[in-house]
C-alpha cells in the first residue's frame, strides 16, 4: 500500500513539474518567436521584455510584470491585463481592443497611437502617461487617474470622463489633461 501511495505521489510530483515548465517554455516560445495568442502568462515576470509587434490576442497576462516593455505594435486585443505592471511600457500602435486592463499600473507608459476602444479601464493608473493620437471610444475613464496625462487628439467617442473636482475656494478649477477636438 505504501508503495502505491509513494507511486501516486512521484506522478503527481512529475506533472506539477511539467505544468511549471509548460508555463515557464511559454514565456520562452513568447520571447523568441512573439507568438503566443491565449497563452496564460499571469503572474510572469516580463520587465523590460521586447515584444514589438507581438501576438498576444486573448493572452492572460493578469498580474504580470510588463514595466518598460517594448510592446510596440503588439495585438492584446481581448486580452487580460487586469492588475499587470505596465509602467514605462511602450504601447503606441499597439492593439487593446476589448482588453481588460482594470486596476493596471500604466503610469509614464507611451501609449501614442494605441487603440482602447471598448477596453475596460476602471481604477487603472494612467498617471503621467502619453495618449497622444490614441483611441479611447466607449471606454469609462471615471475611476482612472489620469494626472498628468496627455490626451491631445485623443477619440473620446463615447467616452465616460472623469468629473472635475470643484473645490470651493477655486470655482475655475479644471482637469490637467488637454482634449484637442
Amino acid at each position: 500500500m505504501k508503495l502505491k501511495w509513494m507511486g501516486l505521489l512521484v506522478a503527481l510530483s512529475l506533472c506539477s513539474v511539467l505544468l511549471l515548465y509548460r508555463r515557464e517554455s511559454l514565456v520562452i516560445w513568447l520571447l523568441v518567436t512573439k507568438q503566443c495568442p491565449g497563452c496564460d502568462l499571469k503572474g510572469k515576470n516580463l520587465l523590460g521584455a521586447e515584444l514589438q509587434g507581438a501576438n498576444l490576442q486573448g493572452a492572460n497576462l493578469s498580474d504580470a510584470n510588463l514595466s518598460e516593455a517594448n510592446l510596440q505594435g503588439s495585438n492584446l486585443a481581448s486580452a487580460s491585463l487586469e492588475r499587470a505592471d505596465l509602467s514605462l511600457s511602450n504601447l503606441s500602435h499597439a492593439s487593446l481592443v476589448d482588453a481588460n486592463v482594470r486596476t493596471a499600473n500604466l503610469s509614464g507608459a507611451n501609449l501614442i497611437s494605441a487603440d482602447f476602444q471598448d477596453a475596460e479601464l476602471r481604477q487603472s493608473n494612467l498617471l503621467f502617461a502619453d495618449l497622444q493620437g490614441a483611441n479611447l471610444g466607449n471606454v469609462d475613464l471615471r475611476q482612472v487617474d489620469l494626472h498628468g496625462a496627455n490626451l491631445l487628439q485623443t477619440e473620446l467617442v463615447g467616452t465616460v470622463l472623469p468629473t472635475p473636482k470643484v473645490q470651493t475656494d477655486n470655482p475655475h478649477q479644471t482637469l490637467d489633461f488637454k482634449v484637442k477636438r
